[in-house]
């Protein structure tokens, strides 16, 4: 059996809470992946690397990409979250946006819906995040303010699927 580890990245919470869920159900280590070195993953034979999307890139992706390259022997999944509700495409765009041809690239990805919390966004996410509502009404013709509210849409279910096939990568 491959010794599993889980690895996140996470800003408001939401891929730290999937990370664990994922490392409680598969009885495996799970660690920040803040301060990490290549040489940490010796030992391990699957990974888990899962943070957030931001503007469509996965935080953190150029690390792992370097990773996969220089340890192509170990397992690699990856998983993004996310608020953009999943519509048929949108796993696929988000892989092929960060992990292009020709590059390295993990074994499996996932997308998870989680949500947004403006209360642990820093200040400059928080702008963005109102420029682009401003930029959304303003192509829809709607001159409207909204309010930034957050909103928590994760769910333990989303990550079945992953739990079924690293378990069949594992063995």
């Amino acid at each position: 059996m491959k010794k599993v580890l889980v690895l996140y990245k996470s800003k408001t919470g939401f891929s730290k809470r999937y990370a664990e869920w994922i490392a409680e159900d598969l009885a495996c280590d799970c660690r920040s992946i803040k301060g990490v070195k290549l040489e940490d993953l010796n030992g391990y034979g699957l990974v888990i690397y899962g943070s957030g999307i931001y503007a469509g890139m996965l935080a953190g992706s150029g690390k792992i990409k370097n990773w996969i390259k220089k340890s192509p022997e170990k397992t690699w999944v990856v998983f993004a979250t996310g608020a953009t509700p999943p519509k048929e495409g949108y796993e696929e765009l988000i892989f092929k946006t960060n992990f292009r041809k020709g590059e390295s690239r993990p074994a499996h990805f996932y997308y998870f819906l989680s949500g947004i919390n403006y209360e642990k966004m820093g200040l400059s996410d928080r702008l963005l995040m109102k420029f682009f509502t401003f930029i959304t009404a303003r192509k829809s013709a709607k001159s409207r303010t909204a309010k930034q509210t957050s909103i928590d849409l994760a769910n333990r279910d989303y990550i079945e699927e992953l739990l079924r096939y690293v378990r069949l990568k594992a063995r």
